[in-house]
Order: C-alpha cells, then sequence, then structure tokens
C-alpha cells in the first residue's frame, strides 16, 4: 500500500517538475520577445534622431526678398544695334584701314627699291660702296617696316579697348539708373558671351533699353 502511495507522490512531483519547466520556458520567450522588441525600439528611436539630425543639419535655402525682381539684356542685340558702339567701330575700322594704307605704301616702296637694287646690281650698275649703301638702305626700310607693324598692332588694340570700355561704361551707367527707376534687384547679361544660358523672355528689356540708350546718345551728339 505504501509502494502505492510513493508510487502515486512521484508521479505527482513529476508533472508538478514539468509543468514548472514548461511555464519557465514560457516565460523565457515571452522575456526574450520584449527585450527584442525594446531593441527594436531603440533602433527605431534611433533612426528617428539620426533622420531628424540630417534634416536639422541640411543648409538652409537662401530667402529672397518680397519685392525681388531681376530683368536681363540680351547683349548681343544691344551691341548690334546700339548707335554709340556702331559708330565706335566705324571710327576704329576707319583708324585701321589708315594704319593700313600707311603700311601698304611702305612695303610696295621697299619692293620697288629692292627690284631696282637687283636690277642694277645684274647690269654692273653699282659700285661695291653703292651695293653696300644700297643694302643697308633696304635693311632699315625693312626693319621700320616691321616696327611699324608692330605699333599698328598695338596701336589698334588699345584704341579698340579705349573704344569698348567707353561704350560699357554708358551701358553701365544707363542701367544703373534704369534699375533704380524701375525697382529691379539685378539686371543681368544675357549673350553669346555670358554666363547666363536661357532665360525666360519675359525678362527681357532689351528692346526698350536700346531704344532709350540711342535716344540719349542722339541728344548727347546734337548738344
Amino acid at each position: 500500500m505504501s509502494d502505492n502511495n510513493n508510487s502515486k507522490t512521484n508521479l505527482v512531483i513529476n508533472i508538478i517538475l514539468i509543468v514548472a519547466v514548461v511555464i519557465l520556458f514560457v516565460l523565457q520567450y515571452i522575456g526574450n520577445n520584449g527585450s527584442n522588441s525594446e531593441v527594436a525600439d531603440n533602433v527605431a528611436v534611433d533612426s528617428s534622431v539620426v533622420i531628424k539630425n540630417s534634416v536639422q543639419e541640411a543648409p538652409k535655402s537662401v530667402e529672397m526678398p518680397g519685392n525681388f525682381s531681376v530683368a536681363y539684356v540680351n547683349t548681343d542685340t544691344l551691341m548690334a544695334q546700339y548707335g554709340y558702339y556702331i559708330d565706335a567701330v566705324k571710327k576704329i575700322e576707319a583708324y585701321e584701314k589708315q594704319l593700313r594704307r600707311q603700311y601698304e605704301n611702305k612695303a610696295s616702296k621697299l619692293k620697288v627699291d629692292y627690284e631696282t637694287y637687283v636690277s642694277q646690281g645684274k647690269a654692273g650698275m653699282l659700285t661695291l660702296q653703292q651695293q653696300k649703301d644700297t643694302e643697308a638702305k633696304l635693311t632699315q626700310q625693312q626693319n621700320d617696316l616691321l616696327q611699324m607693324e608692330q605699333t599698328m598692332t598695338q596701336e589698334s588694340g588699345l584704341k579698340r579697348q579705349e573704344i569698348s570700355g567707353k561704350v560699357t561704361q554708358s551701358i553701365v551707367n544707363f542701367l544703373n539708373g534704369y534699375r533704380v527707376e524701375n525697382n529691379y534687384t539685378f539686371i543681368f547679361q544675357y549673350g553669346s558671351m555670358s554666363a547666363l544660358l536661357s532665360a525666360n523672355p519675359n525678362y527681357d528689356i532689351t528692346k526698350e533699353v536700346v531704344e532709350r540708350l540711342n535716344r540719349k546718345y542722339d541728344f548727347d551728339r546734337s548738344h
């Protein structure tokens, strides 16, 4: 009888131990899931902090004033129609033409003198001293011609630079007043040599600028 009681007792104890083990396993499993959930939450929080910080550290865009306004001038069109520039180009071209004519006259004379020297030399019409004197004279003429060519290039370049500076200054002076008059923040240059690659035609003020520049130029010439 006692043996049966002991067997029943052992069976109950084994069942209790099994249930305890199952309970511990379940508790451990739940605990691990809770830890993983916390890790995931921490990662989510950390990610949100990183994203938030990244947004805060991004460079801010420049805020433009409320009355910000722009326009542009097509300088290719301006230079083709501006009377002052057109007349200035004509003057410099006339000056360069005059210099070329002087150069060509000297070059022609050198050619004639050289051909005469060769012809007289072949005919035996020159003494040795006359040959030396003529050769020295021809050499000097050639040197003078080279010097004249260099001077022409320099003078022409300086003349063009001077005229270009005056024309540019006249345009800048006008546009400074025009900008204030029309409340523009900036007036840009647009053309084949400008950094402005594309522009909305609605901001093009070239026509009015050319007309007013020409009126001013005509007035200044007549007074």
